[in-house]
């Protein structure tokens, strides 16, 4: 086939969401695995990318435009999943961060933020970004906090 007729995926370091056009952040295929079924992580090209979007449909996508919405991965965290936890590896919750700005300490975000700098932190594997968790928690903290008062 003539290449005049076919697409060819953007030169850019990282693949853009076909759903909203932002850029992804690139997921190892143990994050993929973890967060989808085989099927679903088999449909993937390398490099696959995380959404990060908050209100896109889109979890996972590759630079050929094929991806594998939020309905189909398993353990999405805040905020695309408004009611998933905001660190998967160690269960802190948006009620958790609620407690600690209605007691006026932050105990449990601090516990969790030390536990994620941890050298056996799981944040690859259990992180639907493949990330740690310390980045969203902190800002769901500042939203919390300022929505407060």
């Amino acid at each position: 086939m003539n290449k005049a007729f076919c697409k060819e995926p953007d030169q850019s370091d990282r693949p853009l969401c076909p759903a909203c056009g932002a850029e992804g952040l690139p997921v190892s295929e143990a994050t993929l695995l973890a967060h989808l079924d085989a099927a679903d992580a088999d449909t993937l090209a390398e490099p696959a990318a995380w959404c990060d979007t908050d209100n896109c449909p889109v979890a996972y996508f590759d630079a050929l435009e094929r991806s594998v919405p939020v309905a189909r991965a398993r353990g999405v965290h805040w905020p695309k999943d408004p009611a998933g936890a905001l660190c998967a590896c160690h269960g802190l919750t948006c009620d958790d961060v609620d407690s600690d700005l209605a007691e006026g300490e932050p105990t449990r975000v601090r516990r969790v933020i030390e536990a994620a700098a941890a050298p056996d932190a799981c944040c690859a594997a259990r992180s639907a970004d493949g990330r740690s968790c310390v980045a969203r928690v902190q800002r769901f903290w500042v939203r919390r906090k300022a929505a407060r008062g």
